[in-house]
C-alpha cells in the first residue's frame, strides 16, 4: 500500500510531463516534390571574357549563359504558428546549359540544392476551397491557403568532366528564393504547387572578372 501512494503521484507526474514536452514540439510533415526550371546569366558589359581564349558574341540581350532542366527533392513542412511554416528542402536537380560565347560551350550538370524557406501564409485557410476541374466537375477541398515563400539557398553545381576539360570549374553559389504558392489539403493529403524567382552569386567561372549571377524561375508541386 505505501509503494503504491508514492508510484501514483510519480505515474501523474511522468505523464503530465510528456504531455506538456508533446505539445511543445510542432507538427512535422515529410514531402517529396518536382520543379522544372530555367535560369539566365547577364554579363555586366556587352563584350568580354569568361577566360582568355572565350571571347562572348556581341549581342543586345547581354545575355551569357542559359539554363534549363528538372529537379526532384525532399522537404519537411514544420508549422510554427497559424501563419508561419518552416520548410527546409533538399533537391538534386539535373540541367544543361549553354555558354553562348564564340565557339559556343555546352555542358551537363548535376546540382545540389539546400534551402531553408519560411511559408508565410497570406490569409487564413480557407474551409471551403473548390478546385475547378472543368465544367460542371469539381473538387472539394478540406482547406485552401495561399503562402509567401522566403528563404536563403545553396547550391552545389558539378559539370560533366568535358566541361571541366575546357577549363572551367564546379561552382558553389549563395542566393535567396522568393516565391508564391497554394497550399491544398484533400482528405489527409496535401499538394501544393509553386513558382518562384531565385538569385544566386559565385566567384568561380567568373564573367568580366565580375562574379557570376544567376537568375532562375522554377515551377513546382509538393506532396506531403
Amino acid at each position: 500500500m505505501k509503494l503504491q501512494k508514492y508510484m501514483l503521484p510519480v505515474f501523474i507526474g511522468t505523464n503530465l510531463l510528456g504531455q506538456e514536452h508533446a505539445t511543445f514540439l510542432p507538427a512535422v510533415n515529410f514531402g517529396f516534390c518536382h520543379s522544372v526550371y530555367t535560369s539566365m546569366c547577364f554579363e555586366a558589359y556587352t563584350a568580354g571574357a569568361l577566360h582568355g581564349d572565350h571571347h562572348f558574341r556581341n549581342n543586345h540581350s547581354g545575355i551569357t549563359e542559359t539554363q534549363y532542366g528538372f529537379g526532384i527533392g525532399i522537404f519537411l513542412w514544420m508549422p510554427l504558428n497559424a501563419g508561419l511554416v518552416y520548410k527546409p528542402k533538399v533537391e538534386g536537380n539535373f540541367s544543361t546549359a549553354c555558354l553562348r560565347q564564340a565557339p559556343a560551350v555546352f555542358a551537363t550538370s548535376f546540382d545540389l540544392c539546400i534551402s531553408n524557406g519560411f511559408a508565410i501564409a497570406l490569409k487564413p485557410a480557407n474551409a471551403h476551397g473548390v478546385i475547378y476541374l472543368a465544367r460542371q466537375m469539381s473538387c472539394y477541398l478540406t482547406s485552401k491557403q495561399p503562402y509567401l515563400l522566403i528563404g536563403p539557398k545553396l547550391n552545389l553545381k558539378k559539370f560533366d568532366a568535358g566541361f571541366i576539360d575546357k577549363g572551367f570549374q564546379n561552382e558553389l553559389s549563395f542566393g535567396v528564393i522568393i516565391g508564391y504558392g497554394i497550399n491544398y489539403e484533400f482528405h489527409g493529403t496535401n499538394f501544393a504547387p509553386e513558382i518562384s524567382y531565385s538569385i544566386t552569386s559565385t566567384a568561380q567561372n567568373k564573367i568580366n572578372d565580375s562574379k557570376k549571377v544567376m537568375h532562375s524561375i522554377s515551377l513546382a508541386i509538393s506532396f506531403f
